[in-house]
């Protein structure tokens, strides 16, 4: 292994070093070498400090309405991780939210048994993005999305155009990020894109394939040099994507959204 810190070499040097001169200017480069690679943990243990503060104040304001009698100390399981991962995005005001919304919910005897410790480990693979994604798609339950491909009209095979829309405002959730977000929270379990099942309001689908208009002239543009327009035709199909069962329990918890008043 490298010695990047060059501790090991001072060392050696201060072992054949011959008088007590060198000895002590030599110790002295080795404390200073080592205060120097500890300097950036000990700025963040001083900055971990600070932020246990500000989150205890986050928690007095979201505590504020909650009975004296229920506010009881979270489960350790819960509240060292959630603590110790706040600490590292308390400038992201949407991770941090999250955080300090699960904290709160374990801090209420009415809530606790809400919360789960696999919580914190979801809200740490989450971009901001993905969590204002799934803020956006929660708030609805069922979100209309769309698949666009562009079909030989003979043999019928298919070159993907973009596998999932489902936002016709495609300046707040610019295609790729919102893809990768809606992948990312399928994969931890809180959505589900159904492929199989459609929205029951079809304006909502129209909305979307208006809003990639320019973009599907676009990609026939680039690609009429191989895929002649007149062999082929844009195919719309139209998918939902839901919340699943342990997305709205999360969301409970790390949102504080009230299922009870959905229709």
């Amino acid at each position: 292994m490298s010695d990047k810190l060059g501790i090991s070499a001072t060392v050696e040097l201060v072992k054949e070093t011959k008088t007590v001169q060198e000895v002590d200017n030599t110790a002295s480069l080795l404390v200073r070498t080592i205060h120097a690679a500890l300097s950036p943990l000990e700025k963040w243990v001083m900055q971990r400090e600070y932020n246990l503060q500000e989150t205890k104040k986050i928690l007095e304001f979201k505590l504020q309405n909650v009975p004296i009698e229920n506010i009881i100390t979270p489960p350790s399981y819960i509240a060292v991780p959630a603590l110790h991962a706040i600490s590292y995005c308390m400038d992201n005001e949407e991770l941090r939210e999250m955080y300090a919304e699960l904290l709160k919910t374990a801090m209420n005897s009415e809530t606790v048994n809400n919360v789960h410790p696999t919580y914190v480990e979801i809200i740490k693979q989450m971009s901001p993005f993905e969590s204002l994604v799934f803020k956006e798609i929660v708030t609805k339950l069922v979100q209309p999305c769309v698949g666009f491909s562009y079909k030989n009209k003979k043999s019928r095979a298919a070159y993907p155009i973009q596998d999932i829309v489902a936002f016709y405002d495609i300046e707040k959730y610019p295609i790729v990020p919102t893809q990768i977000a809606l992948e990312n929270l399928e994969r931890l379990r809180l959505i589900e894109i159904n492929r199989n099942s459609k929205y029951a309001d079809d304006h909502e689908y129209q909305k979307i394939i208006k809003c990639m208009e320019n973009r599907i002239k676009q990609f026939v543009n680039d690609n009429s040099n191989h895929l002649d327009p007149s062999e082929y035709e844009v195919v719309y199909n139209e998918h939902v994507i839901s919340v699943r069962g342990f997305g709205q329990f999360f969301a409970r918890a790390c949102l504080g959204i009230d299922f009870s008043n959905y229709k």
